[in-house]
């Protein structure tokens, strides 16, 4: 088992789960023209979690349900965590990664998808979405390992539950999470592989994070 912490402000143990405690970073709209790997790597700090890494893209192919390629589209609002037992409690968001072009490499989209991939990530301090332009930015390749997103229906038990969950992307259209902290991989031109959820990056090439390849950050 690892423990990744970033911040002490934030907690994410196997599934995602999101801070509410963060303070959140200020956007001023703008669309700077210069990037560099760190932005990517700084870009969810703040997000704690303990999870057990594995060793190989392979291996994370293994614990995924499908795995594409693809290209960032944009970011937009994601779903809302509730306490549905108590409403003074704020409601937590997340941001949807949209990704354009998706090569399925193993595993299968739904039918009736639109031709991109919509990939539900925490979003910590309740950021707005343009604050992930640079960090996330569009056009940026991207290899994920994905499950299913649940619809977040109230279970007995648990606290939490998704306010709307057909929220984040177009009616119909399937909604993912990736399969475990490293799971989502990105790379902007020639910078270095980010893996941004645990804020790793490496030199190489992001088809060398595919499954059969041997490049991931633990």
């Amino acid at each position: 088992m690892r423990t990744v912490k970033r911040s002490p402000f934030a907690a994410l143990a196997g599934s995602i789960v999101f801070a509410t405690t963060m303070s959140a970073c200020v956007s001023d709209g703008t669309t700077t023209t210069s990037y560099s790997a760190q932005q990517s790597v700084e870009q969810f700090a703040g997000i704690d979690f303990d999870y057990d890494p594995v060793d190989s893209p392979s291996a994370l192919e293994e614990q995924s349900q499908l795995v594409v390629t693809g290209t960032i589209e944009r970011v937009q609002e994601g779903r809302v965590q509730i306490v549905p037992a108590n409403e003074k409690i704020p409601g937590v968001s997340t941001i949807v990664l949209v990704l354009r072009d998706p090569m399925v490499v193993s595993g299968s989209v739904e039918e009736n998808s639109d031709g991109f991939v919509y990939v539900e990530l925490p979003n910590p301090g309740g950021q707005e979405t343009d604050a992930y332009q640079d960090g996330l930015r569009a056009g940026s390749s991207v290899v994920a390992y994905l499950d299913p997103a649940s619809d977040g229906a109230p279970v007995e038990g648990v606290d939490t539950a998704i306010a709307d969950s057909k929220a984040g992307r177009p009616a119909g259209q399937a909604l993912y999470l990736p399969a475990g902290p490293q799971a989502l991989i990105l790379q902007y031109e020639n910078n270095a592989v980010v893996w941004p959820l645990i804020g790793q990056e490496r030199d190489g090439e992001i088809k060398e994070t595919l499954p059969g390849g041997n490049l991931i950050a633990p």
